[in-house]
Formats: C-alpha cells, sequence, structure tokens
C-alpha cells in the first residue's frame, strides 16, 4: 500500500539532498529520522483506517463506537508481529491469512520491521544508524506488509476469536 504523503516527503527529501550535496551529512540523519517518523504515523493511519472499514460492517453503533474506542487500548505498535496478533482477535483465519503472505515475502516484513524498529530508536534517544536510502529501501519494499494486513483483516474470517460471539 503506497501513502501518497510517504512518497511525496521521500522525493522532496531526495530532490533536496541531492541538490545540496546533503547525503552523508548531519542534515540526511535529521531527515532519515523525519521520514522514519512519517513512514510509522503512516502507517498507523492506514492500519486505523483498515479497521474503521471493518468496523463499518457492524450495523449497531454503540458496537462500533466501542470497537473504535477500544482500538487504542489493544493496539500498540505496528510491527508486524503485533499486526498478526491483532488479527488474532478478529480469528485465527485472518492472522493465518497475513502469517501466510508474510511468510512468503520474508525481505518485505524485514524491511517494514525496520521502518518501526528504527523509528522507535528515534523515539526513545538512542537514534537510527539507517541512511536516508537505507530507509526509502525498507518503504519501497515494506509497504506491501499494509496490504497483506488489510487483505487478511477485510477478508470473512471463518472462525471468531476464542469466548467471543460473533457480531
Amino acid at each position: 500500500m503506497r501513502i501518497a504523503r510517504i512518497d511525496e516527503a521521500l522525493e522532496r527529501c531526495v530532490s533536496h539532498l541531492s541538490i545540496t550535496s546533503a547525503y552523508g551529512t548531519e542534515i540526511e540523519g535529521f531527515l532519515t529520522y523525519s521520514i522514519l517518523v512519517l513512514m510509522c504515523a503512516e502507517f498507523e493511519n492506514a492500519i486505523e483506517a483498515a479497521l474503521q472499514e471493518k468496523c463499518s460492517s457492524v450495523s449497531d453503533p454503540s458496537i462500533s463506537a466501542f470497537f473504535r474506542s477500544c482500538v487504542g487500548a489493544v493496539f500498540r505498535s505496528v510491527g508486524s508481529s503485533e499486526l498478526a496478533g491483532l488479527l488474532n482477535r478478529f480469528g485465527s483465519s485472518h492472522k493465518e491469512s497475513f502469517v501466510r503472505h508474510t511468510n512468503d515475502n520474508p525481505v518485505a516484513v524485514t524491511f517494514y520491521n525496520n521502518i518501526v524498529v528504527n523509528r522507535h530508536r528515534v523515539a526513545h534517544s538512542v537514534g537510527s544508524n539507517a541512511t536516508f536510502r537505507e530507509a526509502k529501501q525498507f518503504y519501497e519494499q515494506g509497504h506491501v506488509v499494509l496490504d497483506f494486513f488489510r487483505n487478511a483483516l477485510l477478508s470473512t474470517g471463518i472462525d471468531a476469536p476464542p469466548n467471543t460471539p460473533q457480531l
């Protein structure tokens, strides 16, 4: 799932880094930190949008409101293993679909998780050792994990989570 805001930011940063010959400088580091944070923020938005889409199929407004309020409490990280865990709450078939796709695309999963891990390092004052080009490559190959998530979430699972009535 390509995200326009990320694509546009990457284009502008690449242009700036090239025009100013700033690759390898402190400015590249700052732009890398910024793009990693932006990527994770947009990933969270894409995941929440898919969850909202899933929720839209529930006709009872109070259940729908409850679902939306629970997302923030249950969903804490956008890492691929956390996405699998979140999908499992909708039923094991959703998780299995996601895992099947991620197992078939280990490079995409690694690069996707590299974004999350490096953003975490930036946010917690450790800093990232990824270059801007690496961060861009992580996105170029890793964004498909969002497609795997959305497709698995919106598929019709055949089972419900344990001890949970189907709505």
